[in-house]
């Protein structure tokens, strides 16, 4: 998940949307109901070669009607007992020896990972938050999946089954102690790598007084000592403060003391900026052709593979029109100019661009924005600007220079004139200049800045998303081994963590069958495309009003359903990965928390059941 992911609130990612999504909750449902039927399926069938079809019915329906008051007769006692047992168990089998194998490569990362590098945050915290992950989740593996089978091949679970415990509490206790070992070595891993972020960027630069030279307003500019392989220039105002510039994605503020000589003496401190977590106002986005009309979702396709971006042709009227809503107030900041306080709106631009000539490359390419109120008409002029590739803050003026020579108002306010009274609508049109060459853009790379928020919550909010990870990589595990011996279970866990990475891209297949053409998908499920295969027609081509042609599609929608619940069965382990909004410095959002602690639940809630009905039916004793 990262800057190119739109999030959903919670409610919306839960409920159904006609024609976009199933929803969260009603995919569960759809899933829990497949998985039961399956399950009693499962058990008739080998019921039925064990004890025959008339007491294989007797066998499942009775394991059914039993298993109700025994799951409600779970004893907190009994599983705090097991958990203990498989605390202990992992403790014997050296499971911290893993923490001090992460120690090591953690001492020498800090030889290899260069901090003189252009983008030092981002080569730091891909390390921090991708290696400790990894090591974390193959030890849990290891530990969940021979634990079981260890036991029944070394008879040790017969005697916990001549006590009083229930196949469930043997389950629970295993993943509670499980679950409890991977969190104390996550936590450390978490702790160190935070220490060591932190320390890796601890630097400081010193400035020459005798270099300074004078510069506007009474300030004073020149440059820093080189640290870490690179430089700051430097502004000392004349209330003897001072700041540098951003450069290796930090700056540095500037304080003046008097030496002991009674000369100025000038203290660079630590670094800031470094490590943000800000708080985007996402709006939407619509395109303008070259003619400047004929409004659309998407724009130029230039022949990218990744299709996350579309592209507005420069020189022409071709326009991407963003439309914020709720435009209030509270998103103005204040910005000091000299000696002067602004209120202006910061906007973000993370702009693409596709060049159909070299050009100028060090000069990069320019283009123009202007706000425009959506009821009223009324515009400001446009501002000229060059797209850098790269995170480019913008402050708007809260008083913008009318685009129509009006003497009775030759200023407009953004917030009085160019948004809406109802509803707070804002349109931000951004159109490239020169010729042959392309602005790309999507809906999440321009957005308006609301906050930054504070940077150690969302590192720990990153962490709670390895967490949920942890959990269940333990629970698919532990369900595994109740009727897997141990290496086919490590197998299961390791395809069941391998189709997490892209369970996205699955469900979006089944989700485009079901949706079709509102979700830009054309050519249909397997049997359409059959007919098509046979057919000689393309993906565009119509198939025809006929009865045939509503079955064809009739059957592709009902294998479209059944694949879409069927792949939900496993979690999609891309939802959980946050890496990419700590890495990009987004903050990540409380929905996206709330969307993995529910997921989590729900995964956990029939996984337990189904553990606990492996268990029961297993023949232990045989």
């Amino acid at each position: 998940m990262g800057i190119e992911d739109t999030i959903q609130p919670l409610s919306e990612w839960l409920l159904p949307i006609p024609g976009q999504q199933l929803g969260g909750l009603l995919t569960f449902l759809i899933a829990l109901v497949i998985l039961i039927v399956c399950g009693l399926v499962f058990g008739f069938i080998v019921s039925v070669f064990r004890n025959g079809p008339f007491e294989a019915f007797y066998a499942v329906f009775g394991t059914a009607v039993k298993s109700v008051p025994e799951l409600l007769s779970i004893s907190p006692r009994r599983v705090w007992a097991m958990t203990w047992l498989a605390f202990q168990e992992a403790i014997r089998k050296k499971a911290l020896l893993v923490f001090a194998l992460f120690m090591v490569v953690l001492l020498f990362a800090g030889w290899y990972i260069n901090p003189s590098a252009e983008q030092p945050v981002r080569l730091y915290l891909t390390f921090v938050l991708t290696f400790p992950k990894w090591l974390v989740l193959l030890l849990v593996i290891a530990l969940s999946v021979f634990s079981l089978p260890d036991d029944i091949k070394r008879r040790t679970i017969y005697t916990i089954y001549t006590k009083p415990v229930l196949p469930s509490e043997l389950f629970l206790g295993r993943l509670f102690g499980f679950v409890g070992v991977g969190t104390i070595v996550l936590f450390a891993m978490a702790l160190v790598s935070y220490i060591f972020l932190l320390q890796g960027f601890n630097h400081t630069h010193y400035i020459n007084a005798d270099e300074l030279v004078a510069g506007e307003n009474g300030t004073l500019i020149g440059e820093t000592t080189e640290a870490a392989g690179h430089k700051h220039a430097v502004t000392i105002y004349p209330d003897g403060n001072g700041e540098t510039d951003r450069t290796h994605e930090h700056r540095h503020a500037i304080s003046t003391n008097e030496g002991a000589s009674g000369d100025e003496k000038y203290t660079v401190h630590g670094p800031t900026d470094m490590f943000q977590a800000r708080v985007r106002h996402i709006g939407t986005v619509r395109f303008l052709d070259r003619s400047g009309k004929n409004a659309a979702p998407r724009g130029i396709n230039v022949g990218k593979e990744w299709e996350y971006f579309s592209y507005i042709e420069g020189g022409s009227f071709g326009a991407a029109i963003f439309t914020f809503e709720d435009i209030n107030e509270g998103m103005l900041t204040e910005v000091t100019e000299g000696d002067e306080t602004k209120h202006m709106l910061p906007v973000e631009f993370n702009l693409s661009v596709f060049r159909t000539y070299k050009g100028i490359i060090t000069e990069g390419i320019r283009g123009n924005y202007y706000f425009k109120n959506p009821e009223t008409g009324a515009r400001s002029i446009a501002i000229p600007f060059t797209a850098k590739e790269v995170s480019d803050l913008h402050y708007i003026p809260r008083t913008l220079s009318n685009f129509k020579a009006d003497s009775e108002k030759p200023e407009l306010d953004l917030l009085e004139d160019l948004t809406t009274e109802d509803g707070g609508r804002l349109e931000l049109w951004i159109q490239c200049v020169e010729p042959g060459q392309y602005f790309g853009v999507a809906q999440n790379t321009v957005y308006i800045l609301e906050a930054n928020r504070n940077f150690t919550m969302n590192y720990v909010k990153c962490y709670l998303g390895i967490w949920f990870q942890v959990i269940l990589v333990i629970t698919f595990g532990l369900v595994f081994s109740t009727f897997l011996n141990g290496p086919v279970a490590l197998l299961a866990s390791f395809l069941a963590l391998g189709y997490g990475s892209i369970a996205g891209e699955v469900k979006g297949l089944a989700r485009n069958v079901i949706f079709g053409e509102k979700t830009g998908w054309y050519g249909g499920g397997p049997a359409e495309a059959m007919v098509r295969l046979f057919t000689q027609k393309n993906i565009m081509t119509e198939l025809g009003d006929y009865f045939w042609v509503d079955v064809v599609k009739g059957i592709d929608m009902v294998f479209a359903f059944m694949i879409y619940a069927f792949v939900n069965m496993l979690p999609d382990y891309g939802m959980f990965d946050t890496q990419g909004f700590v890495v990009d410095g987004y903050n990540i959002p409380i929905a996206v928390v709330a969307e993995q602690l529910v997921t989590v639940l729900g995964f956990l809630i029939a996984l337990v059941a189904v553990g606990y009905f492996f268990l029961k039916s297993k023949e232990i004793a045989a």
